[in-house]
């Protein structure tokens, strides 16, 4: 992006995006109106969404999972249901953000008047039957602003078990993220400095096993308590809740058994179709051939062995074409409109091959930025049609370069570098103009590139993983490079960074190998090279730009 250091650029910084005007509360609404809100109150500002676009948009287990608005009587999505101190608006700013709707927990404020500060959202998912898989993942993606704050540090998931179709209470668990926000705000993942360095959009996920055969029904709650927040910015945000069956532990266990290379196969391993490297596809007890094309349907069927079986595109092949964006024709998007098919996977027998419309997931900052609510940046986040080619055999190259600076930079092509595993492209530490990109990003640690490519430099703490990359395990596969080794989070164990480890140290490329994993890089928040430090391994030429775009 070629833009200049800006005083205003400087004072707002490293992604923290705030608003310009700040006398105006926080996030006061979307594009078009910057309207206060009651308690409870419906902010509907923002076109509304059919029915029928709203199916399309089913994650997992739950309908309507990003809470978008669904129908004209502007109350909650079908299905959802709220108490206590909450608002349901959207959650974007004409100047800053680029949302969509969602609940905001005030902690400073008694919505309601009950005299306390609480709220919970909650979502009952029917019909469930055992044999079809008792393990799940609970999952929503969540904001907390600087100011949010509770005396008790409660901020949870809860689960409620119930059978004969919702009628008999069992058990509960629940889940306390409190913890978690503070260590995001200590640790600061995203890499940035400055006052908001920790105000990101984050996944926050807990595992559960259904205690009783007997359960059909699932209440699923996110929440706080004990609001004791004192500044304007004091809100816990949620834009997207989801459910999702994840494999039994015991596959784990026997995953874990099956060393790198090995050729013989574990029995969990053994109900699995080897698709080639690390893949592996489930038939599901069924003698089927694997599909000839990965999409939303069937994305939590594709595994990945580390040391468990992960499901790295479940969750991730579909966005939404935001307004303000521009579509793959070049035209304005004057409607929020669903992508169904933003990533796309194949498999070929040398390769992983990836079909991207290259469009977040995930919140942006508003682009182009002509509130110079961040530096200015006058690009705009465009629609792309993208294929890559990754390796399923990576191959170490004898003569690879290390980046070591500007000086070098080209020991890897421009642009592209590497791919998330929601389809949207990492780039080097700098920017079109040769200087550190990482003050310049948004919120999910992204912008769009003079070409009007949405992309990240660094750590993207919003994508999407099979687990919750909270600093108690080794963290899970965020994407790859285009040499075809994969790249992880930021963690190499408990509260242990890589970019810190001592025992299993990074080389100069941000990578190491391990029994379980094979040679992989980690991410490095706030540490050069922040993503990867050059191709440790042989890059297909099939992902070299080559004249105005990728060869296809």
């Amino acid at each position: 992006m070629n833009t200049r250091t800006t005083a205003i650029g400087l004072i707002l910084g490293l992604g923290a995006l705030v608003d310009v005007a700040l006398s105006q509360p926080p996030f006061p609404g979307p594009p078009g109106g910057r309207r206060p809100f009651a308690a409870g109150q419906i902010d509907a500002t923002v076109p509304q969404r059919s029915v029928a676009e709203d199916r399309k948009a089913q994650h997992g287990l739950i309908a309507n999972a990003d809470l978008e608005l669904a129908s004209t009587n502007k109350k909650l999505p079908a299905g959802f249901e709220a108490d206590g101190d909450f608002i349901y608006s959207y959650l974007g700013n004409a100047v800053t953000d680029r949302t969509g709707w969602g609940v905001r927990y005030p902690s400073h404020r008694d919505v309601d008047g009950d005299g306390a500060h609480r709220g919970r959202l909650s979502y009952t998912v029917r019909n469930l039957k055992s044999d079809d898989g008792r393990w799940f993942r609970f999952s929503v993606r969540g904001l907390a602003q600087e100011g949010f704050s509770s005396s008790a540090k409660q901020l949870f998931l809860k689960v409620e078990f119930f059978a004969a179709d919702g009628r008999n209470a069992l058990d509960s668990v629940s889940q306390n993220l409190y913890g978690t926000i503070e260590q995001i705000r200590r640790d600061v993942p995203s890499g940035d400095t400055g006052t908001l360095a920790a105000v990101i959009w984050r996944s926050h996920a807990m595992e559960f096993r259904t205690p009783f055969t007997e359960i059909d029904t699932l209440k699923l709650s996110v929440g706080f308590s004990d609001g004791d927040g004192t500044l304007e910015r004091s809100e816990f945000m949620v834009d997207e809740i989801d459910l999702q069956r994840i494999p039994d532990p015991a596959e784990y266990v026997a995953a874990a058994s099956a060393k790198p290379g090995s050729r013989s196969v574990p029995p969990a391993l053994s109900k699995l179709t080897p698709l080639g490297g690390r893949w592996y596809y489930d038939p599901q007890g069924k003698k089927s051939a694997p599909p000839k094309q990965f999409d939303r349907t069937n994305a939590d069927r594709l595994y990945y062995l580390t040391e468990r079986l992960e499901t790295p595109f479940a969750d991730n092949m579909t966005a939404w074409l935001r307004r303000g964006y521009v579509d793959v024709d070049g035209k304005q998007v004057e409607q929020d409109r669903f992508v169904p098919d933003n990533v796309l996977i194949t498999f070929s027998n040398t390769h992983l091959i990836i079909r991207s419309h290259n469009l977040p997931n995930h919140p942006t900052a508003v682009f182009p930025d002509v509130a110079r609510a961040m530096d200015g940046n006058p690009n705009v986040i465009r629609e792309q049609k993208q294929m890559y080619y990754l390796p399923l055999a990576p191959q170490v190259n004898p003569r690879h370069q290390a980046l070591t600076g500007i000086e070098n930079r080209y020991v890897m092509n421009p642009g592209p570098i590497g791919i998330a595993v929601n389809g949207v492209v990492f780039f080097d530490p700098y920017d079109a103009d040769a200087v550190p990109a990482f003050w310049r990003l948004d919120r999910c640690c992204g912008h769009p590139s003079p070409r009007s490519q949405y992309h990240y430099h660094k750590y993207p703490v919003c994508v999407k993983t099979p687990w919750s990359d909270d600093g108690q395990h080794h963290s899970p596969l965020i994407g790859f490079a285009f040499d075809g080794f994969p790249v992880y989070g930021p963690y190499e164990s408990a509260g242990v960074m890589a970019k810190d480890a001592t025992e299993n140290p990074l080389n100069e490329f941000n990578l190491h190998t391990d029994e379980a994993r094979g040679p992989h890089y980690h991410v490095t928040p706030g540490k050069f090279p922040h993503i990867i430090g050059g191709y440790w391994g042989t890059v297909d030429p099939q992902n070299v730009r080559r004249g105005p775009g990728m060869r296809p």
